[in-house]
């Protein structure tokens, strides 16, 4: 019996990776993060983009891209590498805006160091 595309679903989860989340102070969870899944659903109601290869990503919990395709993916992981570009950009002046608070904060007088 052979198998028609029209029959073939596929989905394939890429690894998945996670970040700390809060919409409350102090009260974290754990939320998947920019995870992937390439999925196919030939007879999708949904949108045709889903009735061919494309890429989902969960950009954070239950909020997932349209489907991409190679172009809009490409386009896309440019867009998270711009962002990653600037979080390294900032990652050395938290280094320096801590170390000079440190340097003028009486550590008797401080609760805590966040």
């Amino acid at each position: 019996m052979a198998t028609r595309p029209t029959s073939v679903h596929h989905q394939l989860y890429g690894a998945e990776a996670s970040a700390e989340y809060s919409e409350a102070y102090e009260e974290y969870e754990s939320w998947p993060l920019l995870c992937a899944t390439l999925g196919v659903s030939p007879n999708s109601t949904v949108s045709p983009a889903y009735r061919v290869p494309h890429v989902l990503v969960e950009v954070a919990a239950d909020t997932y891209t349209r489907p991409m395709d190679p172009n809009q993916l490409a386009e896309f992981i440019q867009t998270v590498a711009g962002q990653l570009d600037e979080l390294r950009v900032m990652h050395p002046r938290l280094a320096a805006a801590r170390a000079e608070w440190a340097a003028r904060t009486d550590p008797t007088a401080s609760t805590e160091a966040a």
